[in-house]
């Protein structure tokens, strides 16, 4: 039976992501250059105490928990929950993700997930996506949002019984950002000048300015290492750990078979409790339709990667079979090189907005299990949402638009014209994945439906990123008219993100694939992450949106919903978070142990 995953807030990090964000979903992007942090000695007094403070014990809300008052608390670590009986659960995916940890993991996505089994983070997303404390007990934020101070739980133990102490969390920032390799966490930690040790329990994160995305961007997202382990690890890519990845987490990697499998046994010390399932086996499948067959025959319970839309129904009717359907942040639009002719007018990229219908994609590609895309890109179960941009199919009016602008069929062929040559153009899609190319089969006919003409390149995943983001550095232009993209859930759920995408290229749009330039947008994305008033951030996420469906910078086509079968006979309290889905540590963690 399919199960629907509610969400309150629909907030989600990015962490994702990935976690790595990235234009396919999984991919991980290019790094920017590390940003020294300075770790001297622990400071004698602690910082000022920040007016605005996050504890663990909040109450569920819709907002960001930087916009929530509550007094400082000292929690201790939880005592371990007994479980009935041993659980074990066999997973499939379809890639190897290497020795999982922090420096070797693969993917974004499932690879970040299974990391943080073995590894925890200073926050940790809800089931609506929204950081809450998890190793702090509570998170205080000054003023002008440049010191964010954190003050750990008390009694939690490294895998190996050494306690975690704010010198670890100092170390671990200290590490990923100056150790030779480069780490994505070190992105995620730009912008921190120094880390302030007061005690074994307390330390200030002093930021070089204001930055309203922290907690979700950096304390929800960066893994704490132990400094008794790494410290003398100067090649983390080439060091041997051992049997064991050491962290603190819910879960030890006790055994991985490379390109086969990894076994997980559950940390029964673990500092929010025991885990509901004892023993995590992941299995590592050639390809989805193999992952597909084993669940069907019993071989594994669950698949941790996302079902194809045509699937869902197919699984679901086999008994004890179930899937979970919920919200999740990838986006699939169309890209245009909106520096050149005819894309460079903007009544040529309303026309082609006008042109899409949104609706016949969602039912005829996704069988439904998808969300109708915002012109003015957040998705529409975001607290940022501007309710007030409406998604209008009318092609009717993008050929009235056409017309009254000069695109005109001269010649009668059925192709309109601009500058003495035809709009015929090539859309450009990676050939691997197939919703995407059935999307642009579609978006041929809709576009000829007005007067467009196209026609579809499905190329390697290497050609399509390679053209319309050649070599992950928007400053090397572009080589593409039209193309199929989207961007992985970190991306979307981060509403913060949103001038990475519209934002000129000099003013720090560095995922700006399009060439667009508007100088209010450009005005509007310089204030925004450094505006500490919440209000005052969804008021100018609320123009930039307007700004965004009227200047058509892209066209967002759908969100794409999460599918995930399990086998409900041997577990079911999958828990599913908002943009992310189930593959976290809380489906494996019992209910009362979970934010």
């Amino acid at each position: 039976m399919k199960r629907l995953a509610s969400s309150k807030g629909l907030l989600l990090a990015v962490v994702l992501a990935l976690a790595a964000f990235a234009c396919g979903g999984d991919e991980a992007e290019p790094e920017p250059d590390p940003t020294t942090v300075a770790t001297g000695a622990p400071a004698t007094t602690q910082p000022a105490a920040p007016p605005t403070t996050v504890t663990e014990d909040m109450t569920e809300t819709d907002e960001a928990p930087t916009t929530t008052e509550a007094e400082v608390t000292t929690t201790t670590a939880a005592p371990p929950e007994p479980t009935a009986e041993p659980v074990t659960i066999r997973a499939a995916i379809t890639d190897d993700e290497a020795s999982l940890n922090p420096y070797t993991y693969i993917s974004g996505f499932p690879g970040w997930n299974l990391l943080m089994l073995q590894y925890d983070s200073l926050m940790q997303l809800d089931r609506n996506g929204v950081p809450r404390p998890w190793l702090a007990s509570s998170i205080s934020v000054n003023e002008d949002l440049t010191q964010y101070s954190v003050t750990l739980v008390e009694g939690v133990t490294w895998h190996d019984g050494e306690p975690l102490t704010a010198d670890d969390v100092a170390f671990s920032v200290n590490y990923y950002i100056n150790n030779v390799e480069a780490s994505r966490f070190a992105r995620d930690l730009r912008g921190v000048e120094d880390l302030v040790v007061t005690d074994d329990h307390n330390a200030t994160f002093v930021l070089a300015g204001p930055n309203a995305g922290f907690e979700l961007a950096a304390l929800a997202d960066v893994p704490i290492i132990p400094r008794h382990i790494w410290e003398g690890v100067e090649l983390p890519s080439e060091h041997d750990f051992g049997d064991t990845n050491i962290g603190t987490g819910p879960y030890k990697l006790v055994e991985y078979t490379e390109g086969q499998s990894y076994r997980f046994e559950a940390n029964p010390d673990y500092f929010r409790g025991a885990p509901a399932v004892d023993e995590l086996v992941v299995i590592v499948f050639a390809d989805d339709a193999g992952a597909q067959a084993a669940i069907r025959t019993d071989a594994v319970d669950v698949i941790f990667e996302r079902i194809p839309p045509e699937q869902i129904d197919l699984l679901d009717a086999q008994d004890p079979l179930d899937v979970v359907l919920g919200p999740e942040f990838t986006t699939q639009m169309i890209n245009y090189d909106a520096s050149i002719r005819p894309f460079d007018d903007v009544a040529v990229r309303q026309a082609i907005n006008l042109a899409m219908n949104r609706q016949d994609i969602v039912d005829t590609v996704f069988l439904g299990a998808a969300t109708i895309g915002s012109p003015g890109w957040i998705h529409p179960g975001h607290p940022s949402y501007n309710a007030d941009i409406a998604t209008v199919y009318d092609p009717a009016a993008a050929n009235a638009l056409l017309d009254a602008n000069g695109y005109l069929d001269s010649d009668g062929d059925g192709v309109r014209e601009y500058d003495g040559q035809p709009m015929s153009f090539e859309i450009i899609t990676n050939a691997s994945d197939s919703l995407r190319l059935r999307i642009a089969e579609l978006t041929v006919e809709m576009l000829a439906a007005i007067g467009i003409e196209t026609s579809v390149a499905a190329v390697e995943t290497a050609t399509w990123e390679n053209a319309v983001w050649p070599g992950f550095d928007v400053n090397n232009g572009r080589n593409y008219h039209i193309a199929m993209w989207g961007w992985s859930a970190p991306v979307q759920a981060d509403p913060l993100r949103l001038p990475q995408l519209v934002a000129s290229v000099p003013t720090g749009g560095f995922l700006n694939l399009t060439g667009y330039v508007n100088a209010e947008m450009d005005a509007l994305s310089a204030v925004l992450g450094t505006e500490p008033d919440p209000a005052e951030r969804n008021r100018i996420l609320g123009r930039m949106q307007e700004i965004i469906a009227e200047d058509l910078p892209f066209v967002l086509l759908l969100y794409p919903d999460g599918a995930y079968v399990y086998d409900s006979s041997v577990y079911s309290d999958w828990e599913f978070i908002a943009g992310q889905g189930i593959v976290s540590k809380l489906s494996l963690l019992p209910p009362s142990a979970r934010p």
